[in-house]
This record gives structure tokens, C-alpha cells and sequence, in this order.
């Protein structure tokens, strides 16, 4: 059985054997399997080295809901490295989802899921046969580090048009996926310890259901690409993933051990701890550290982001700027107007995240950013929008870029303009629909074409299946798309008329940030 090693806390070992039980489970459910006259073969069977797994035939598609990947993140295990799934004998059903992870609400009125649950590690599969050897993309979702779930997902159109093996995964959030506590080696970044375990599961599992696993491509957007971008400069996620699709993200924000033991400090107030008694929170009810962490991510001290993954000197040695792997090449983009609609939905967006940014570049930076952005932005654009969307991630997507260049990869740039995505027009989270090739006209700004918008949303999934495929965005539907160079920063802009600019952001602007430190972020 496969174990994760204390090296690289927690690279995986030897691959799954194949038991007895599992080959005779096999036998069962296909009859005279190896014998002339065999009966056809069940397309929603997946027989993986760990056991039998039935799934549902939707149309084209083959989908495997609710599979296990690792055991439960449970009891003395809640601050631990995910275990790996152990094999099981029979068939195992998987055609419903699993529990999602405990969740906080991410902005007033937002519904919460009822099937919460701390034991959450569980994953998605969508293929059109498991025959074949197909590219596989692994998506890890978004939601601040709090929310979400990779049921929230379908992956029937990158399955069915795409022809990928598409990976939707469960993770850990907020106080379960990142409280830091000193005395466990890891304990702050158990969420990348999660995509890891997902990834490993995948590359041990996913050829049972037509995957390559040697073309494996991790696609996140907003917390999901954030995470991404922390993988990048983990040691030991190398070799997990070929390649990376960053919508929204960068390498940011990523703590200092300091800065998370802010947040586990006021965690352990909330539940009445003191800090020399932290396995103390191995017996709290996930409900109460819940309601806990809840409570301290509404604390306007804290700025409203106060559970990310931490620079603890285990699973992240050194900041993932840092420490960028030569071998995965990137595919990374941002929204034209990324803060406009979270400064109106999330009370403590704009003032913590302008607090944050002037604590890490210093007051006279930032004066010389506000000056020069209300210089330079048009009279029709929000400067201050402008400028936390740099803050937040247009200019940490950069750095990404950047560093995988340096590093001795390729990286291309895009950024999504599209002005009818949404009733405010391309803003954080607007891409998502066309990123999975379906665009919901209710969605759109009043008046907009939606063939115009189908379009749009035809072409992304053909870009980011096909970078997938070949390692290279570049299509026939498009201008030519030049990955960056130390000198030259083409970005693709994806509109109604798909147009290459010569970089993401104007001159001024870049060279107001020279000199601000990508690792401060």
C-alpha cells in the first residue's frame, strides 16, 4: 500500500499492489472477460490497482463521483498529512458525490451546503471511455480558502469536447486546511497536502479510467490557482503535474509563520484555549471550530484573509517564488476588473486588502502607486479598483510568470476583457462559465449577444484543453501567442475580437512595482 513518506513531508513511495480480492471483484463483473465470446465491457467500470469502482454513463461521458482518495482526515489525524485510501475488495459504488469539506460563508446570504462533513477527501472523474490515453486535467476549486467543493463542477464538456479525463478534488478549508501550530510539522498547509494526495492518487489510478498519468495538468481559479501557485515552489509536489492553468491566482498570499500564528492565536481565544494546550483542538466538535474560525474571519484586525497556506519551512522550505520547478510549463490569466465586484460583496475586501499591501511595501510605495495609477487609468475605469486588483492578483500573477520563465519553463499570459461576462463586466470569477464552455445568458450583461458570448467561451475550453494536450495555448482561432521572454510579455486578450497586446499591464504601472519584493506577498 502506498505511504507517504516524512521526506518532502509526504512524497509518495511504492505504487498499489493489486490484490486478490480486487482481481476476483474484476472477474465478477466481467464474465468471461478473457474468454472468446466475452460479454461487452461495462463502460462505468473502472478497475484502478486499489479496487473496482462502478460509476454512471451520462450520454457520452463516464462519471466517478464520490471516490475516496485518502482515509479521513479525522480524530489525531485533523492537523495530519492526508493517509492514502486503502484498497477495498467488491465494487465500489461511486455515483453520488461525497461530503464536502466544513465550510464559512464566503459573503452574507450565501447558501450553505447541507453534506459537511471533516471526513471530505474525496474526488470527481469525467472521461469518455476508460479506454485510451488521454491528457488529464486535475481541477482545484476556488472560494477564499473557506468555501467550495469540486461537486460544484462538471467536467462533462472538457470530457465530451476536450477529450480530457477531467478531475474535479476536495480539500480541507479554512481552520482544518490552515492552522498553523508549531509543534505539527505541517499543520498549516494540510490543503496543499490534500492536492498532493489527490495527485498522487492520480497518478497511481488515473490510466483505469483512460488518463495518461504522465500528462497531468493542475487548473485552478481564484484559491484554487493561488494554491497552484504555492505547488509550483513545493518541493515536494515535483513530478506530480507537467503543467498548470492559474486563472485569478499567483503565488500570494502566502504567510509568514508569524502571520499565521495570528490567526491560530485568535482561534484558540474564540474556543477558550490557551496556546500551551493546542491538542486541545483535536477534541474540539468540527462544528465549534467552525464557528470559531468563522468568527475570526470576520474580524475586521485580522483584514478579512487570515487562513492561507504558510512559509513553514516543511512543505514550503522557501517561497514558491523561490523555488519554481524547471519542469511545468504555464498558462496563467487574470479578469480586466478582478476587485470591482468583491469590494461590493465582501465587506473587508478593499480596506484588509489595502492594510495588507501597505504592511508589506511601506507607505511611500503605495502613495507612488495610487499617484501613478490614478494618472494612468482611463477616466471611464475605477484607479482604486484598478490598483487592488493589482494588489490582489494581477501583479502575482506576473511574478508567476516570471519566475517559471526564469526557472527555464514556458509561460504565456492572458488576461479575460470580455465587458458582457456578468452585469459588471469581467470581474473575479466572471470567466468562470467560459472556462467551462457553457455561458448561462441570465449571467450576462443586459443586452449581450450570447453567440458572441458561446463563441468566447468555444474557443477558451478548446485553448486550455489543447495546452493540456500539447503544452502549447496557441490555435488556429487565434492571433499567434508567444510565450514570455526576460524582455517581452505578450498577453492574449480574450474578448469578442481576440486581440494580443504587448503586456498585461501599461508601462507606468509596471515600473511602479520595480523594486516591491514578489515575496513579501
Amino acid at each position: 500500500m502506498t505511504k507517504f513518506t516524512r521526506r518532502g513531508l509526504l512524497a509518495t513511495g511504492g505504487g498499489l499492489a493489486l490484490t486478490a480480492g480486487v482481481a476476483g471483484a474484476a472477474a465478477a463483473v466481467l464474465p468471461g472477460s478473457s474468454h472468446h465470446g466475452a460479454k461487452p465491457r461495462d463502460p462505468a467500470i473502472a478497475m484502478t490497482p486499489s479496487g473496482v469502482l462502478r460509476g454512471v454513463l451520462q450520454g457520452s461521458t463516464v462519471v466517478w463521483r464520490g471516490v475516496r482518495y485518502a482515509e479521513p482526515p479525522t480524530g489525531t489525524r485533523r492537523f495530519a498529512a492526508p493517509r492514502p485510501a486503502r484498497p477495498w475488495s467488491g465494487v465500489r459504488d461511486a455515483t453520488k458525490f461525497g461530503p464536502v469539506a466544513m465550510q464559512l460563508q464566503l459573503a452574507p446570504g450565501q447558501p450553505q451546503p447541507s453534506n459537511q462533513n471533516e471526513d471530505c477527501l474525496f474526488l470527481n472523474i469525467w472521461s469518455r471511455s476508460t479506454v485510451g490515453h488521454r491528457p488529464v486535467i486535475v481541477w482545484i476549486h476556488g472560494g477564499a480558502f473557506v468555501s467550495g467543493a469540486g461537486s460544484d463542477y462538471d467536467g462533462t464538456v472538457f470530457a465530451e469536447q476536450g477529450d480530457v479525463v477531467f478531475v474535479t478534488i476536495n480539500y480541507r478549508l479554512h481552520a482544518f486546511g490552515y492552522l498553523y501550530q508549531a509543534a505539527r510539522p505541517g499543520s498549516g498547509n494540510v490543503a496543499l497536502l490534500d492536492h498532493m494526495g489527490a495527485l498522487h492518487w492520480v497518478h497511481e489510478n488515473i490510466a483505469a479510467f483512460g488518463g495518461d498519468p504522465g500528462n497531468v495538468t493542475i487548473m485552478g481559479e481564484s484559491a484554487g490557482a493561488m494554491s497552484i501557485g504555492a505547488l509550483l515552489g513545493a518541493s515536494a509536489a515535483k513530478g506530480l503535474f507537467r503543467r498548470a492553468i492559474v486563472q485569478s491566482g499567483g503565488s500570494r498570499p502566502t504567510f509568514t509563520r508569524a502571520d499565521a500564528a495570528l490567526t491560530t492565536s485568535a482561534v484558540l481565544r474564540e474556543l477558550g484555549i490557551d496556546e500551551s494546550h493546542t491538542e486541545r483542538l483535536l477534541r474540539v466538535s468540527a462544528k465549534d471550530l467552525t464557528a470559531a474560525a468563522g468568527k475570526v474571519a470576520a474580524d475586521p484586525k485580522l483584514g478579512g484573509e487570515c487562513f492561507h497556506q504558510v512559509g513553514d519551512g516543511t512543505v514550503l522550505p522557501v517561497h514558491p517564488l523561490t523555488g519554481v520547478s524547471p519542469g511545468v510549463d504555464l498558462l496563467i490569466g487574470t479578469c480586466r476588473d478582478e476587485a470591482n465586484q468583491l469590494a461590493k460583496l465582501l465587506p473587508l475586501f478593499a480596506p484588509g486588502l489595502e492594510a495588507h499591501t501597505v504592511s508589506l511595501v511601506g507607505k511611500t510605495t503605495w502613495a507612488d502607486l495610487q499617484r501613478v495609477y490614478q494618472q494612468t487609468t482611463p477616466a471611464s475605469r475605477d484607479w482604486q479598483m484598478d490598483l487592488l486588483s493589482a494588489a490582489f492578483n494581477v501583479m502575482p500573477s506576473i511574478w508567476l510568470a516570471e519566475a517559471v520563465q526564469r526557472a527555464g519553463a514556458r509561460a504565456w499570459q492572458y488576461r479575460f476583457d470580455y465587458p458582457d461576462a456578468s452585469p459588471d463586466g469581467p470581474v473575479h470569477a466572471s470567466d468562470l462559465m467560459f472556462t467551462f464552455g457553457s455561458v448561462d445568458e441570465s449571467k450576462l450583461k443586459s443586452g449581450a449577444d450570447p453567440k458572441v458570448a458561446q463563441r468566447l467561451a468555444g474557443t477558451m475550453l478548446d485553448t486550455f484543453s489543447r495546452f493540456a494536450r500539447t503544452g502549447d495555448p496557441g490555435g488556429a482561432t487565434l492571433p499567434a501567442w508567444p510565450s514570455i521572454t526576460a524582455n517581452g510579455r505578450p498577453t492574449m486578450l480574450l474578448d469578442a475580437q481576440i486581440t494580443l497586446a504587448d503586456d498585461m499591464v501599461v508601462p507606468e504601472q509596471r515600473q511602479a512595482w520595480q523594486g516591491v519584493d514578489p515575496t513579501l506577498f
